[in-house]
């Protein structure tokens, strides 16, 4: 039986569920946003971002700012702007998810009508505001879909930038 670090004991398939599907956004994550990381290094560094911004963008909106900025200035990228587009729609969308299930807070260890509640400190202006959520175990298999297209699409996205670089190596972004 699991113990918590505060010596609690737990014994909870629900509990594990969450924890594991937490973990699952997470490393999923992980992927998707290392391969926004390498398009946007491609971008600034290679194909003509460096004019667009003064610093190679760090933080998920300020790289889905400057994607969507290169997009409209770079017309080398003409043939990528609709699937980028989308790309860029789809991280904002789960982003929000993510944030919500990594940043909240369990509300209570035991689930509720399948799901569990959770809250989140947000900030509006100069307070911080409760604000509640649930995740409901029913959503978590479109999540699952929904992340793992999000990472080969932004696998695919940072590969054909690549090429436009590297083409004899597309397909192998290994330079180790």
């Amino acid at each position: 039986m699991p113990v918590s670090p505060g010596g609690t004991y737990f014994d909870n398939d629900e509990l594990d569920a969450l924890f594991k599907a937490v973990g699952f956004v997470v490393v999923q994550w992980g992927q998707a946003e290392q391969s926004l990381d390498l398009a946007t290094g491609v971008l600034y560094k290679h194909l003509g971002g460096m004019a667009l911004s003064k610093h190679l963008p760090m933080m998920l909106e300020t790289k889905l700012k400057f994607i969507e900025k290169c997009f409209a200035k770079l017309p080398t990228l003409a043939r990528f702007r609709a699937d980028g587009e989308d790309l860029i729609a789809d991280f904002r969308s789960l982003s929000a998810t993510r944030h919500d299930l990594i940043h909240g807070a369990i509300a209570s260890v035991s689930a509720t009508n399948g799901g569990f509640d959770f809250m989140k400190l947000d900030f509006n202006n100069d307070d911080h505001v409760v604000r509640e959520f649930r995740f409901e175990g029913e959503d978590f298999p479109k999540l699952t879909k929904n992340l793992i297209d999000l990472g080969a699409r932004a696998t695919t996205f940072a590969q054909q930038l690549w090429g436009l670089v590297q083409p004899s190596s597309v397909g192998s972004l290994n330079h180790a």
